[in-house]
């Protein structure tokens, strides 16, 4: 089968437990064992073999008191025991089911999400991986998932995949069930007798480290308090269940607290101006930021012990002398040979760090009196911490005698779920599960944590420079900006964040690129400002044109207003001295009319006996002219509009000189001069 059987396996696992099939966790192991025995043609077995059998086909390392326990309640029907030897009855194990097509066909969906991996992977390193890389890539990727030693080679990458992913759901539901899975399979890993589920009822003291103590009072922001709270409300209930006073403690021993110490002076010196402060340094920016004096800082360390005690976490009293104790872990020549090993690899080794942690976990080992092949339920000392130099450390051979002793350091993801696990609180809605369980958490984790590493480094490299000269003031100030504003907590990593984080990550010299940046950055300023300068000129001049165009159009709609006004006025003009002229004319008419007649009657003889021969009717007309005569004598006077008469006369005249289109045209050309001067 595929080498990646154990993730499938595992989910599979978690899968089973969530639906209603099988009552509990030695129902679904058994039928585990049966697709084994089916799988390998096995009738039979001891503990051991079926062990075997069972990392063979599924990748399962389950202990032999559970197989035992198991086979013996759980398959008692069909098996025959003899000299600790099982037999499974032929006949029987043709009515075995096996889970080789659930298996296949979980492996086909984590077959897409690792070639996703991949094809991410090879997009940021810009080219093709390996066989080689690939199979390191799947093993550190199944190391990521199964919360085991896993290679920092690609660990920023899975990190950056995992959380690039963030929005897609089903992906999401996939890594969920793995991770139920692994809880089961760890939790069965580390017991000794499942049939115990429900609660936890061995003593065990947990050493926090100082990141612990940190996260626990909320130093080191949000995520980290959530987690520890989701660890710290187990080990609450697990007391209070308990018969026994405090069955879990949860203690510190005297290197955190020199740790501790040595943080509180930082950050007094820090308030003195003796140093300066570090911006990835997240609890350290706390205090500093809470604290306004030197003598606030000690008030503040008073208070972050007291606090401690008030959850129940003190000091581990203890006296010996670690040199000369027989369980001394500390061992110079295994220092030197890691020492190389990380200068090999081309990766940074904190010799001081080394030898700090190495005594840490003498002090564990002394505890234990040197039993670490124990179970874990029965281990009674463990050291939390999530520093990756000191699980690497621990998880060590080398460092931890045996293959299969009980590391002397975990991370509290593995306490929380080994708790959550003994328990029994499964995953259904009914609780709400821990913030580490969340694989994404985890990877934000990583990046969170690798990022504040490198940025670090570079703040402290940055203070180096300046001090040496080797950076100007304005260039230092611009970094630690820079530093500063690089988001860095675990909360604060989204997809949005991710390739810049990663740009951080891969930049052997980021100082360099950050003044390199600012410089383009720069250049981009005053050629957008040099183009800005050029768009207004252009924006301007089409602004002037319009507004040219604007005036010329306004010009011409004046005109012509203008000329429809004059127009009208001369229309206006020429109908009134029309009306003026034809008044004249009649007025003329009615003057010249007696004369006309008077002068009829006295020259021409005919006419006058013309006006004989009416008779009494020429009375008539001679009233009539005499009355015209009248007429025209008092309107001369009274009754005649001479101004009228006189335009009328006038007009006639200029009819008279010109005609009506050449007057019309200047009086429209003496009109637009009027208005004009107007």
């Amino acid at each position: 089968m595929k080498n990646n059987n154990l993730l499938a396996s595992v989910t599979l696992f978690g899968e089973l437990y969530n639906s209603e099939t099988y009552k509990g966790i030695p129902d679904i192991l058994a039928e585990f064992i049966k697709g084994a025995l089916i799988n390998q043609n096995t009738y039979s077995f001891n503990s051991y073999e079926l062990k075997l059998l069972l990392k063979k086909v599924y990748g399962f390392e389950i202990p032999e008191s559970v197989l035992r326990t198991v086979v013996r309640n759980r398959l008692k029907e069909h098996v025959n025991i003899e000299n600790k030897i099982f037999h499974i009855d032929k006949n029987s194990i043709s009515t075995f089911g096996g889970f080789d097509k659930e298996v296949n066909a979980i492996n086909l969906g984590h077959d897409y999400i690792f070639n996703s991996l991949k094809a991410y992977v090879e997009k940021k390193n810009g080219n093709e991986l390996k066989d080689e890389e690939k199979e390191n890539l799947f093993r550190s990727f199944a190391g990521f998932l199964l919360d085991s030693t896993y290679s920092n080679e690609f660990s920023n990458l899975i990190s950056a995949f995992l959380i690039s992913n963030e929005s897609n759901n089903h992906f999401k539901e996939q890594l969920h069930q793995i991770k139920e899975g692994v809880i089961l399979y760890q939790g069965i890993t580390y017991s000794t007798d499942i049939s115990q589920l429900g609660n936890w009822d061995q003593p065990i003291t947990i050493y926090l480290s100082t990141e612990h103590l940190f996260s626990c009072l909320g130093y080191n922001g949000a995520l980290f308090e959530e987690i520890f709270n989701d660890f710290y409300q187990l080990v609450l209930e697990i007391n209070k269940k308990s018969k026994k006073d405090e069955l879990i403690k949860l203690r510190y021993l005297e290197e955190t607290r020199s740790e501790i110490s040595e943080f509180f002076q930082n950050a007094e010196d820090i308030k003195r101006g003796k140093k300066r402060l570090n911006p990835t340094k997240v609890a350290m920016k706390k205090i500093t930021d809470e604290c306004k004096t030197p003598s606030e800082v000690k008030i503040h360390l008073s208070q972050f012990y007291n606090a401690l005690e008030k959850k129940g976490i003190e000091k581990k009293e203890y006296q010996f002398d670690i040199e000369n104790s027989e369980y001394n872990v500390v061992d110079s020549n295994l220092i030197e040979e890691l020492k190389k090993e990380f200068e090999n690899n081309k990766r940074y080794f904190d010799e001081n760090y080394c030898y700090n942690t190495l005594r840490i976990f003498t002090r564990i080992n002394t505890f234990r009196k040197g039993k670490n092949d124990l179970p874990f339920e029965q281990i009674r000392h463990i050291y939390i911490t999530e520093n990756g130099f000191a699980k690497y450390l621990a998880h060590n051979v080398k460092v931890k005698f045996g293959e299969y002793d009980v590391a002397f350091a975990k991370d509290i993801d593995f306490i929380t779920s080994k708790f959550w696990f003994k328990l029994k609180k499964g995953f259904s809605k009914d609780h709400s599960l821990p913030k580490s369980f969340d694989v994404l958490n985890k990877a934000k984790i990583v990046i969170s944590s690798h990022l504040k590493s490198t940025l670090s480094g570079n703040f402290e490299r940055l203070q180096r420079d300046f001090k040496d000269g080797k950076l100007t003031e304005e260039e230092a100030v611009l970094m630690n900006e820079n530093l500063k504003e690089t988001p860095s907590a675990p909360e604060e990593m989204n997809a949005d964040l991710i390739d810049k984080s990663l740009d951080i990550l891969f930049d052997e010299n980021l100082q360099e690129s950050i003044l390199r940046e600012h410089s383009k950055k720069d250049e981009l300023l005053r050629t957008t400002i040099s183009e800005k300068e050029a768009l207004e000129a252009q924006l301007r001049e089409i602004k002037e044109r319009e507004m040219a165009q604007k005036l010329e159009d306004e010009k011409v709609k004046a005109n012509r207003e203008i000329e429809r006004k004059i127009g009208d006025q001369v229309k206006l003009i020429i109908q009134t001295s029309i009306m003026e002229r034809n008044y004249f004319l009649r007025i003329v008419s009615l003057t010249v009319a007696p004369i006309l007649i008077a002068l009829c009657l006295k020259l021409i003889p005919n006419f006058n006996n013309v006006i004989e021969s009416l008779g009494n009717f020429k009375y008539l007309i001679y009233g009539i002219l005499i009355l015209i005569t009248l007429i025209e004598i008092l309107g001369r006077s009274y009754l005649f509009e001479k101004d009228k008469v006189k335009r009328g006369w006038s007009f006639v005249l200029i009819e008279l000189k010109r005609n009506k289109r050449k007057y019309a045209f200047e009086l429209t050309e003496e009109l637009k001069k009027k208005l004009l001067i107007e």
